[in-house]
């Protein structure tokens, strides 16, 4: 069975790409690969993996690195091959309410990453 998700494969400009657009909000936070690892709860290569473009990301797993980012995960889709993706943001706006349970465990994350010095600065307030 084949994975679906979102991955490069059909974007001809690399800066288009998710993994591009995700590291670029992650250097506009000053946040470091081994902090979004942590995060994610992945080893720092796999992270630099999900940047480079060569995993699949998931739906869920998409929202979860907006979460940590503190963005909009329509800020890291990739441009729609048929126009506005209005049937996609339905589907994501119900998505966003069955994964609201993961803010707490993330919040929890912060705490952690907080506590073992490996954020530069505290944004678990931003998770309420």
């Amino acid at each position: 069975m084949e994975a679906t998700g979102f991955n490069n494969d059909h974007i001809p400009n690399h800066k288009d790409s998710v993994g591009e657009r995700i590291r670029i909000q992650r250097e506009i936070k000053n946040y470091s690969q081994t902090y979004m690892s942590f995060m994610l709860e992945i080893s720092q290569p796999a992270y630099s993996n999900i940047e480079r473009g060569t995993t699949v990301l998931t739906v869920p797993r998409l929202y979860e690195i907006a979460e940590i980012l503190e963005i909009s995960i329509f800020v890291l889709m990739p441009p729609s091959k048929y126009g506005s993706g209005i049937n996609l943001g339905r589907y994501l706006n119900t998505l966003f309410k069955l994964l609201k349970p993961h803010n707490k465990r993330l919040k929890g994350k912060h705490e952690s990453a907080l506590a073992k010095g490996i954020v530069y600065r505290d944004i678990s307030k931003n998770l309420d």
